[in-house]
């Protein structure tokens, strides 16, 4: 099996490190940060299963991922993951203001969790 590349995910962490240097200046800024998150959030999963994939895991759905990603201490955060992956699939859905600040409100803690699991990923690789 060809060893994955993390690649896409390392990028997809820049353009969402970048968005949050500075706070957003107006709603357009804002809701192109929870985009961005979004892209991350699912470039993350994908990025992870492949990692699982090639350790010689069976993983399908984000969810499982994030168990599977648990239950070898890849993450220590489970319960966060899930709350993005919550996050996510209400802002895809459907657009409320309240749901975009409280999704806003989680992009650092993504970001933390993020480069953590990037990190996990590529030791594993090694």
């Amino acid at each position: 099996m060809i060893k994955p590349k993390l690649e896409n995910f390392k990028k997809a962490l820049k353009t969402l490190d970048e968005a949050m240097v500075k706070p957003p200046a107006n709603l357009l800024e804002r809701d192109g940060i929870i985009q961005r998150f979004e892209y991350c959030l699912e470039v993350s999963w994908g990025s992870a299963k492949k990692v699982l994939e090639y350790q010689g895991s069976k993983v399908d759905t984000p969810r499982n991922i994030i168990r599977e990603l648990a239950k070898i201490n890849w993450i220590n955060n489970p319960e966060d993951w899930i709350e993005f992956l919550d996050a996510r699939n209400k802002t895809s859905h459907l657009y409320h203001e309240e749901v975009a600040n409280e999704l806003f409100k989680l992009v650092p803690l993504f970001l933390k969790c993020s480069h953590q699991l990037l990190d996990t990923l590529e030791e594993n690789l090694k």
